[in-house]
């Protein structure tokens, strides 16, 4: 299945979730100048990936079809969950100093730090906002407890910077906590509203938790494969900013003597070309492609639990190309 047609099956549904995201985000004098900056983030083109994948797990489960009621407050769903993902890569690209995001400038470079710090905070209160509307304690914890998870792997991960002693499963935590935990959320957020058998709400967890870890490892190949026109962001960043990423940490594992000597000096100097000559050399980006693909194996298996229908072949699709992302 391809993307448009996966996309397809969804399609009012997104269009819905524009419009939530466009009205939360607009009205009232009073916030009329914070509202504008989060409507330039927001409408920055995003893949939105989070509330497709919400939305498509949700049709997995119920026809919504059937429920206006219903198809709307998943909607509702998928849109708070894309104002929390947008609100924290508000205040990613502000602690990275990031000056592109999605090929445009970020809101830290236009107005300063001050400024996109508080526009990040307005763009949580209005997730919240949203969120109220279901008036559901699942959906309140397991969003609070993601801002929660979110926060603390951003703690950790300024804390082990440079730290090139991590392992493979420090590296699984940090990803957790910077990715895994939004997308095991998104794919979990429904089955948890309409209080859906257990062993469901865990399947649809693991789903996300491992599609996200394959599309985070895919991430951290790109900073070391591809352009930053293609990416829409500046390569490099990883090792600017002192994260051990994957790899890094299976570079380090393979090379010896005079070549390890070699790539801790690199990295130590933030020698962009000689980390990656290293990291090429080591054969480390196969490792890490094989290991995206591991965790996509499982994200599949994880399905299995629910009957064949083109939404499971649609979130089958995204986790393979999880993977395999190329920007």
């Amino acid at each position: 299945m391809s993307h448009c047609e996966f996309r397809s099956l969804i399609a009012d549904e997104l269009e819905r979730v524009e419009h939530l995201l466009h009205d939360t985000l607009t009205g009232g004098d009073f916030e009329q100048k914070v509202n504008a900056l989060c409507q330039s983030v927001v409408s920055a083109g995003g893949k939105r990936t989070r509330p497709t994948l919400l939305l498509l797990c949700a049709y997995m489960l119920k026809d919504l079809n059937e429920d206006a009621e219903l198809k709307e407050k998943a909607c509702l769903l998928a849109a708070t969950v894309e104002l929390l993902h947008t609100a924290t890569l508000v205040h990613d690209d502000v602690i990275d100093n990031s000056p592109k995001r999605r090929g445009q400038d970020t809101l830290n470079v236009i107005y300063g730090n001050h400024v996109a710090v508080l526009a990040g905070d307005y763009l949580f209160t209005r997730c919240f906002a949203l969120l109220q509307q279901l008036q559901s304690l699942k959906c309140i914890d397991i969003i609070s407890r993601t801002v929660a998870t979110l926060v603390t792997g951003e703690i950790n991960q300024l804390e082990r910077e440079g730290d090139l002693s991590l392992a493979e499963s420090d590296y699984y935590h940090t990803i957790y906590c910077k990715t895994g935990a939004l997308f095991e959320m998104a794919a979990c957020a429904f089955a948890l509203f309409i209080d859906a058998p257990e062993e469901q709400i865990e399947a649809l967890k693991t789903y996300g938790r491992e599609t996200g870890y394959a599309f985070q490892i895919a991430d951290d190949i790109l900073d070391y494969t591809a352009d930053s026109a293609t990416l829409g962001k500046d390569v490099g960043t990883d090792l600017t900013d002192g994260r051990v990423t994957l790899p890094v940490i299976l570079a380090l594992k393979n090379a010896q003597g005079e070549k390890l000597e070699a790539l801790y000096q690199a990295l130590e100097n933030s020698d962009f070309a000689a980390v990656k000559a290293a990291i090429e050399e080591s054969d480390a980006l196969n490792a890490c492609q094989n290991e995206a693909l591991n965790c996509t194996s499982r994200a599949i298996k994880a399905l299995t639990t629910f009957p064949d229908s083109p939404f499971k072949e649609a979130l089958i699709t995204i986790a393979l190309k999880a993977a395999q992302r190329n920007h």
